[in-house]
């Protein structure tokens, strides 16, 4: 018994070995500074990230945005694919351990040695345990594990990705549904003042002051600013179908909650960048690829393992009798050990195959993480570029509006005055409402872009619903 206690930890010694490749993390090159046209950069508040559309100051979307945290199912989604990578460690796991079993059973047998009886046929009976126990020797096991726990690692890190995408989309989809109210509300104040000036027009033309072509023109324009609203409440519905789903309810849900007009969420000038190393740190997308790295790398030592032995021991407690009715005396007790080794031979190159498989599937996984950090920094850097433009062009059609106004008050003004022709008048309303369009749509894309910036730097992944 001392001999095989000493062989037993021989080998428990040697089980240290583990074969292939280490992982080492990877530090991605990143530049030092952003290219976009930024006049500082600092490190921003991890809770600023956290939850990063309360800068908008809309209690409206605060309350979408609790609500999809608990209820959307791309999250839930994803919190079950963290238990499925949970529980397949734990499988891995527990191949590092002997597996006990209740067995109970019964054989036919004959005694096959000449001169003992030969031919005899005989039943065995025999109840208790049996252990089986294949030692580690050379590291498949671990290794496998060690893929599972970075499986595990990169289910977290796609539940924190799931959190960045939805907290993104509804807010996103907030604002779209806000910008369409807002224009349909200029297009209808619009269509409402064309509808007037065409009472008019007509009026004096029916007086014999004004011409046909005035009339004709006027209502032309008036059909026109028409045409736009059923467009606009088809895309303010769509966005509307969008947010039910992003919450997990079903349509039509939202419909008075959101039919009250507000105001669109404005974009807060603030410095918001962070450098592009804190960036690629922030960013959960990048995480999961990292992990995947790290599994395929874990998996090639356990492929290599499989070309060594195998080594089992396994062992037998219980009662043995070739009378079930003496089965349970003592002197059916009966125990036994077992020691076996698995070389492999002839497997004509599967093994092999296996090797370069794990191989190339790290190689494969090496070279997307490097693209999803240049993704990722491309991503940033386009978010930001829109951002910093969209905000100078808002800038200009607020501007550009103002003047618009004064340009279709005073029109109005030299046209009862009798100084232009009404045609003036129409090209000046026409292009105020072309205008205060333009205004709104970008005043919704600044908001929107400053949405991918947050997107680009990991804003939301560790986004948690608030208690009420």
């Amino acid at each position: 018994m001392k001999s095989k206690l000493a062989g037993l930890l021989v080998m428990g010694g040697l089980s240290g070995c583990m074969l292939g490749p280490d992982y080492h993390q990877e530090t991605p090159a990143v530049p030092d500074h952003w290219q976009a046209n930024v006049s500082s950069q600092a490190n921003l508040d991890p809770e600023t990230l956290k939850s990063w559309w309360k800068n908008f100051n809309d209690a409206g979307l605060d309350s979408l945005m609790n609500r999809a945290l608990a209820n959307n199912l791309d999250v839930k989604m994803a919190l079950a694919r963290i238990e499925e990578a949970r529980a397949e460690r734990r499988g891995n796991r527990a191949e590092l351990f002997p597996s006990v079993n209740a067995t109970a059973g019964v054989q036919r047998q004959e005694n096959p040695f000449p001169g003992l009886a030969s031919g005899i046929k005989y039943d065995l009976f025999e109840i208790g345990f049996d252990a089986l126990w294949e030692i580690d020797l050379f590291g498949r096991q671990r290794r496998r594990l060690e893929a599972a726990s970075a499986d595990l690692d990169g289910a977290n890190q796609e539940y924190r990705q799931a959190l960045v995408i939805l907290t993104a989309e509804v807010a996103r989809n907030y604002i779209d549904y806000r910008s369409l109210q807002r224009q349909l509300h200029i297009t209808r104040g619009n269509l409402e003042s064309q509808r007037h000036t065409l009472s008019l027009t007509e009026k004096l033309f029916n007086e014999g002051v004004g011409t046909r072509h005035d009339v004709v023109r006027a209502r032309a324009q008036t059909e026109a600013t028409e045409a736009q609203i059923p467009a606009l409440e088809a895309a303010q519905i769509a966005a509307q179908r969008q947010l039910e789903v992003l919450l997990g309810q079903q349509p039509g849900t939202l419909s008075e909650e959101l039919a009250t007009d507000s105001p669109l969420p404005q974009a807060p000038a603030q410095q918001l960048l962070t450098s592009p190393a804190e960036t690629i740190r922030n960013r959960p997308d990048i995480h999961v690829v990292e992990r995947q790295l790290a599994a395929a790398t874990a998996m090639q030592g356990a492929a290599i393992a499989e070309l060594f032995p195998k080594i089992s021991l396994s062992a037998f407690l219980g009662l043995r009798n070739t009378d079930i009715e003496t089965l349970f005396k003592s002197a059916s007790f009966s125990y036994g050990t077992a020691a076996n080794l698995m070389q492999p031979l002839l497997n004509f190159g599967k093994i092999q195959a296996g090797i370069d498989l794990a191989e190339a599937k790290q190689k494969e996984a090496y070279l997307a993480y490097q693209k999803a950090v240049l993704a990722a920094l491309q991503d940033t850097e386009t978010a930001l570029t829109h951002y910093l433009k969209e905000e100078i062009r808002r800038q200009s059609l607020a501007r550009s509006v103002a003047d618009m106004q004064e340009s279709v008050r005073l029109s109005q003004l030299r046209y009862h005055e009798g100084v232009i022709s009404f045609l003036d008048v129409l090209d000046a309303q026409r292009a105020l409402y072309l205008a205060e369009i333009e205004l709104a749509r970008s005043e919704a894309a600044t908001s929107t872009h400053l949405i991918a910036v947050y997107k680009s730097m990991g804003g939301g992944a560790n986004a948690a619903q608030e208690k009420s």
